[in-house]
C-alpha cells in the first residue's frame, strides 16, 4: 500500500504529465494481461509515449479539470500519454491492433478535444501515410493512362478511317 508521500509524488508526476503531454488515451485494463501490457509499454516507449496505470482518485486530484467524469470511467483503466507532436503513438496502437493485441480504448483527449471511443476507432482505421501515398500514385497513374488514351484516340481514329478508305480502293 502506498504511503501519503508516495501518493503525493504520484500526483505531482501526473500534474507534470498533464502539462507536458500532447494528448492521452484511456484504455480498459480488463482485457489486457501482463504480457500484453509489457508489449504495449515497450512499443509506446519507442515512440515517445508512456503507458501508466493509475487510480481515478489520483487523476482527479492531479487534474481537477479532468474532462471525464467518474460515471464514464467505471472500469479499471490506464492512461497512454503522448509526448510526441506528430502523434506517432496512434500508428503504434494501429500496428499493435493489426498484430492481434486487443486494446479497448475508452476515451481520448487529443488536439485539445475530447474524443469518444467511436472517433478514436475512426482515427485508428485511417490509412497510414504509406498507404495514402500508394493510393495517390495509383490515382495519378490511372489518370495519366486515361490522358494518354484521350490524346491518342483522334490519331487512332484517323488511321482507322484511312485504312478503311485504302481497303475500299
Amino acid at each position: 500500500m502506498k504511503t501519503k508521500k508516495d501518493k503525493q509524488k504520484t500526483i505531482q508526476d501526473l500534474v507534470d504529465r498533464f502539462n507536458q503531454a500532447k494528448g492521452y488515451l484511456i484504455i480498459n485494463l480488463l482485457n489486457l494481461n501482463s504480457q500484453s501490457q509489457v508489449r504495449l509499454r515497450e512499443a509506446l516507449k519507442a515512440n515517445n509515449s508512456l503507458f501508466q496505470v493509475v487510480k481515478k482518485t489520483l487523476v482527479y486530484k492531479a487534474n481537477p479539470n479532468f474532462p471525464f467524469k467518474d460515471e464514464e470511467l467505471k472500469t479499471p483503466f490506464a492512461l497512454v500519454w503522448n509526448f510526441d507532436p506528430n502523434f506517432q503513438f496512434i500508428a503504434t496502437l494501429k500496428k499493435l491492433k493489426e498484430e492481434g493485441l486487443q486494446v479497448e480504448i475508452l476515451k481520448g483527449y487529443l488536439w485539445n478535444k475530447i474524443l469518444s471511443q467511436k472517433e478514436i476507432e475512426e482515427i485508428l482505421n485511417l490509412p497510414s501515410k504509406d498507404e495514402l501515398i500508394s493510393m495517390l500514385i495509383s490515382h495519378f497513374k490511372r489518370e495519366l493512362f486515361h490522358f494518354n488514351f484521350v490524346l491518342s484516340y483522334p490519331l487512332r481514329k484517323l488511321i482507322f478511317i484511312l485504312s478503311e478508305i485504302k481497303n475500299k480502293n
